[in-house]
Formats: structure tokens, sequence, C-alpha cells
């Protein structure tokens, strides 16, 4: 039997369960917002945890966007055929539920009435999409995770801590050309109304 690497054996790694979440803007007294939710606690991955609507990939789905969309239906109320997608960021990966997610971008054109299903969303929080931008919305800490000591980037907004996967989603979608062209969008619609 040979001798491990000094830096060790490789790591098994397993086949990733494949999701999709949807980042869901929409004017909210005119202005747009994002919605996230707080996962109930009955949950089997990420209880508690704030999120963006989305999950496991269903056989009958024809798409990753339509995953993503049934999701945000299920635990919403959001009818997919009112959301426009615009696109999709790159593949976000969840080390501890071997999760490989793509997070699609998509629009409303006015504003939703929720329906929150009680299995799993606990909360539906709104942030105003300019929040996001904000530089004391972004902060760093150190945690204690699974032994280990880790930075973590954590956006706050009032008492809640979005972080993980869903902050990784939020970076990259602020650093592309999603939300000026949502800004633009609803400027578009708002003006259609008039």
């Amino acid at each position: 039997m040979s001798e491990p690497t000094p830096s060790g054996p490789a790591p098994i790694r397993r086949e990733p369960r494949i999701g999709a979440v949807l980042l869901l803007a929409y004017p909210r007294d005119g202005v747009p917002h994002v919605v996230f939710t707080e996962r109930t606690h009955t949950l089997s991955d990420h209880r508690g945890q704030i999120s963006l609507p989305g999950g496991s990939r269903d056989p009958g789905d024809a798409s990753l966007a339509a995953t993503a969309l049934r999701e945000a239906d299920e635990e919403l109320g959001i009818d997919p055929d009112r959301v426009h997608v615009l696109g999709r960021l790159d593949d976000v990966y969840v080390y501890v539920s071997n999760f490989l997610i793509t997070p699609y971008v998509g629009a409303l054109d006015d504003e939703p009435t929720f329906r929150a299903n009680p299995a799993e969303v606990a909360r539906i929080i709104e942030v105003p999409l300019a929040r996001l931008r904000e530089p004391d919305m972004l902060h760093e800490e150190d945690w204690l995770v699974r032994g280990e000591l880790r930075r973590v980037q954590i956006y706050q907004h009032g008492p809640h801590q979005i972080w993980g996967a869903t902050a990784r989603v939020i970076q990259e979608f602020l650093s592309s050309h999603y939300p000026a062209l949502l800004a633009q969008r609803f400027i578009d619609t708002k003006e259609e109304a008039i």
C-alpha cells in the first residue's frame, strides 16, 4: 500500500444534486425590489437560512429555467407565465449540501402578491435593489464552520443575514449587466403606465 501524498488522498466526489434559483426583481411602490425567503426550520437543507426561491430539478422540468420558475411558483405563488427570464448567472456549488445551483434573473412588470408556502417559507423578505449596492449592506465576519475558521461575506438587511451561496449569487448579479437592464426596464414600464 502506498503512502498518501503530503496533501492527503484526493477527496471522494459524489455527483452533485442539480438545482436552480430565481433572482426575481419587480417594482414595489415604484422602486425595484428583489425577493428572498427565509427557509422554514422543517426543511432538510439550509434550515432557517435566507435564500432565493429555488430548489432541485424535477425530471419533468424542461430546463433549469423551468425549475427556477416552478420553484418560485411553489414557494411564493408566482405564475411562471408572468416572469420574464432575462438570463442566467454562473453556476454556484454548495459544498455543504452538494448542490450545483444555476441562478436565473427574472423580472415582473408589476407588483406581485406573494402567497408563501408555509411548508417551505417562514418569511418573505423584500429588499430594494438599490439597498443591495449600499456599502454598509455587505460586510465580512470570521465564522467557525464545521470546525474550520472561515471568512464569510454577509449582506445584512435589518435582522436578516444573507450569506453563503445566496450572497455569492448577489455579488455576481451586482457585478453583471442585469441591475442596469432592470433599472431601465422598470423606467420604461413606469413610463408606459403613465
